[in-house]
C-alpha cells in the first residue's frame, strides 16, 4: 500500500513540475498586444520577433539600394515602418492621417513606433531631399 501511495505522489510531483515548465514565459515574450502596442517600440516590446515585411518601396534616386518597408507582427497585430538606412524621417501612417513616427535605429536600420489599425489600412512613409516615399496602404 505504501508503494502505490508513493507512486501516486511521485506522479503528482512530476505532473506539477511539468505544468510549471509549460507556463514559464519565454525570453522573447511580447509585452503588449493590439492597441496597447500603439506608440511602442517594436523591438523593445518583442513584437519584431515574428514580423514580416508586407510592402516595400524604393527611395527615388537611390538606385534601388534604399527602401522603406511596412512591417506586420501577427502576434501583436501591429504595423510599423522600417528603413534599411538610418533616418529619423520615418513613420507608419493610418489611412486618414494618424501617424506613429520615428522610434529608434540600430546604426543600419531605422523604424517607427507601432500602430494598431484593425479596420483602416496603414502605409510606411519616409521623406528627405528627394521628396516622399510611401509604400502601398495595406
Amino acid at each position: 500500500m505504501k508503494v502505490s501511495f508513493l507512486k501516486k505522489a511521485a506522479a503528482v510531483a512530476v505532473l506539477t513540475f511539468s505544468a510549471a515548465l509549460v507556463n514559464v514565459p519565454s525570453a522573447s515574450a511580447v509585452t503588449c498586444y493590439g492597441d496597447y502596442c500603439s506608440g511602442v517600440d517594436p523591438l523593445s516590446s518583442g513584437c519584431s520577433g515574428d514580423a514580416k515585411t508586407i510592402a516595400s518601396a524604393y527611395v527615388y534616386g537611390s538606385g534601388g539600394t534604399a527602401q522603406v518597408n511596412l512591417r506586420w507582427s501577427p502576434t501583436c497585430k501591429t504595423n510599423w515602418a522600417q528603413a534599411n538606412f538610418v533616418t529619423s524621417s520615418i513613420k507608419a501612417v493610418q489611412y486618414g492621417g494618424y501617424p506613429q513616427e520615428y522610434s529608434n535605429n540600430n546604426g543600419t536600420n531605422s523604424w517607427s513606433k507601432m500602430i494598431y489599425s484593425p479596420s483602416l489600412c496603414v502605409k510606411a512613409s519616409i521623406w528627405g531631399g528627394w521628396g516622399v516615399t510611401d509604400t502601398v496602404c495595406l
